[in-house]
């Protein structure tokens, strides 16, 4: 026994241009905006990743000047923590900037 599914018949057989109701087929003026978005996307992209290699290398600068201003404070009698806290912070800025846009950059992959 086989199925009868002539209700779900359409009465069109193959492509149709534009689509069964006509609303598949994008204008002309979203479809210029499609375009400008992934040129946008195009551009953006790099520039993400050099923002993302920029913020890399500014958090190791700041690793390293906390751990020159350790060791020069060790032979010193004085070590100002306000400094070294202070210096962690930007840390931790650097590392939360580095963390947006690198959710930015996966968004625009996408």
């Amino acid at each position: 026994m086989t199925t009868n599914d002539s209700a779900l018949y359409t009465g069109l057989d193959g492509e149709v241009d534009g689509g069964v109701f006509g609303n598949e087929k994008i204008d002309e003026h979203t479809d210029e905006l499609l375009k400008e978005q992934k040129k946008l996307m195009q551009e953006l992209t790099p520039q993400l990743e050099g923002i993302i290699t920029m913020l890399e290398n500014e958090r190791a600068d700041v690793i390293e000047g906390i751990a020159d201003f350790i060791d020069n404070s060790l032979s010193g009698k004085d070590v100002d923590n306000s400094e070294i806290r202070a210096a962690a912070r930007y840390r931790k800025y650097i590392d939360n900037l580095k963390t947006k846009f690198a959710l930015q950059l996966r968004e625009t992959k996408k």
